[in-house]
């Protein structure tokens, strides 16, 4: 299984990363913090994995957030994920691939299917 970097935005960067601001890939720590690396088989895994009910369910991670200056336990909109095929996005429906030469119109992204955890790329309409 890959491993995956889990960066969460940093609270001064919340409000702008929860509004749909895009950070820099080049510069994560200017908007994130590095929370830590978990190995999972893809990005939903990694997005199930980091809720807070599953990986901190009685507040065990407070004071592990706390002591990396975040204030928030669940992988967000904006949180981002680094892996060996890219820097991701989470958005409101999916992820967005930050790193990839993208359309000049738009970045490409992932949707999720409805059917047991798929992602499926979106398609712009022409």
């Amino acid at each position: 299984m890959p491993f995956f970097s889990v960066w969460y935005m940093r609270p001064d960067w919340f409000r702008n990363g929860i509004c749909g601001a895009v950070p820099n890939p080049m510069d994560l720590q200017a908007t994130h913090i590095l929370l830590k690396e978990i190995e999972a088989a893809d990005l939903a895994q990694v997005y199930a994995m980091m809720q807070g009910e599953i990986w901190s369910p009685n507040g065990e991670a407070q004071g592990f957030i706390r002591g990396k200056g975040l204030a928030h336990t669940s992988m967000s909109v904006g949180d981002v994920i680094e892996s060996e095929t890219g820097t991701w996005l989470v958005a409101a429906i999916g992820f967005t691939q930050l790193d990839a030469p993208a359309p000049a119109s738009q970045p490409p992204s992932l949707i999720f299917d409805g059917n047991g955890g798929a992602f499926l790329p979106i398609r712009p309409i022409k």
